[in-house]
């Protein structure tokens, strides 16, 4: 057998119920809290009243900031710090989906006590997913809520934020990331919007999908990247048309924490950085749905690149021994979510698009691919 790493220090509380015991384990971290979020209304409205009766039932103060934005800038993590500091906060909360976390995430562990962050030290410090190297000296608990199914951003070291002036998408990988706890609670998920739910859905299944293409698998990530696989293909549909089905959203949940556990120790592929390109100059395009418009382009080519792995999927999922048929299933599942349409309902410019075609990465990603890989954004922003 090869070697092989594996490491995820995050404590996940999963099932149903589970919130309540926030108030059992937060008091280890100190009295006074940053609640991190989107606006403190809408679907997830009595959500937030549950978790400030919650804290404040155990003597925990609560301090807001409620301005994340779906993907999140630069400008909002440095408010968050700002706002972390002149409160004096002991740890960091955050509930939401992917875009909350990373946020909460940003400023936990950027917390410091000028509230000035340093971008590009941080961008060339942090760049490494699989670095193990001291957390900065100030750097603030984090404990993560999450209420959709898909990120995994509950349990992986990495955090993406948008700098604004460069239109570009950034992730920081480090240790000190992961959350020390992380709640799983598949009831708050129940009320998340069907597009929601399609497109963080479908980000669970491409991290356990790449995860397990990738050259950094092992014999526990290859079980949980297929599970994850099998539940998304078998759950997602069923969420969409039953949105409030307890047991398929527990399913989803668990996929998306199986697949964030893969993502974590197995990386992501091509289609990752690809969607941020898109994502960093669009920032109103969903990460899932900027995934769905470059898949087709990447499972045609990584069909022929990775055989051997298509079918160890197809067989997993009693499909055709053939990568031909596993590519049909996904596809199949752009039907039943809508997320064939991901490139239509971008409605994408034609600057947009120059901009895409013309952003610098795509020549930086494999240097020696790079023909290739402008020809697979080309396919995906012009089908």
């Amino acid at each position: 057998m090869k070697t092989f790493n594996f490491f995820v220090p995050t404590q996940i509380r999963f099932g149903v119920g589970r919130l309540i015991e926030l108030k059992e384990f937060a008091p280890s971290y100190g009295q006074k809290c940053l609640l991190v979020s989107r606006p403190l209304d809408g679907s997830l409205k009595e959500t937030y009243s549950d978790i400030i009766v919650l804290l404040q039932a155990v003597n925990i103060e609560v301090f807001f900031f409620d301005e994340v934005v779906p993907n999140p800038t630069i400008e909002g993590v440095e408010k968050g710090v700002a706002i972390a500091l002149k409160n004096k906060v002991d740890f960091v909360l955050g509930v939401g989906g992917g875009s909350v976390l990373d946020t909460a995430k940003l400023i936990a562990f950027l917390h410091n006590s000028t509230a000035k962050i340093d971008w590009n030290k941080a961008m060339s410090d942090y760049d490494n997913p699989f670095s193990m190297t001291p957390s900065p000296k100030e750097s603030l608990p984090f404990i993560a809520v999450s209420t959709t199914s898909g990120t995994g951003s509950q349990c992986t070291q990495a955090a993406v934020v948008s700098d604004t002036k460069s239109k570009n998408k950034v992730t920081l990988f480090h240790a000190g990331l992961f959350p020390v706890i992380a709640i799983v609670d598949p009831e708050l998920m129940c009320s998340v919007p069907n597009k929601v739910t399609a497109a963080t859905g479908f980000d669970a299944f491409t991290h356990a999908f790449e995860s397990f293409l990738g050259g950094r698998t092992s014999p526990m990530t290859e079980q949980m990247s297929l599970q994850a696989i099998q539940l998304v293909l078998d759950n997602l549909p069923k969420a969409i048309a039953d949105p409030k089905n307890i047991e398929v959203r527990s399913n989803l949940a668990w996929a998306d924490t199986l697949a964030g556990m893969c993502l974590a120790n197995g990386g992501a592929d091509l289609p990752h950085p690809l969607g941020e390109i898109i994502g960093g100059i669009c920032p109103r395009v969903a990460h899932g749905d900027t995934l769905a418009m470059v898949y087709p382009a990447f499972l045609n080519y990584k069909a022929v690149e990775a055989p051997d792995k298509f079918i160890l999927v197809a067989n997993h999922l009693n499909l055709k021994p053939d990568p031909a048929a596993l590519i049909e299933a996904i596809l199949n599942l752009f039907q039943l979510t809508g997320l064939s349409t991901a490139l239509e309902k971008a409605n994408l410019t034609q600057q947009e698009i120059e901009s895409i075609m013309g952003h610098p990465l795509l020549s930086q990603l494999q240097p020696e691919n790079s023909d290739r890989i402008h020809q697979m954004m080309d396919e995906s922003l012009n089908k």
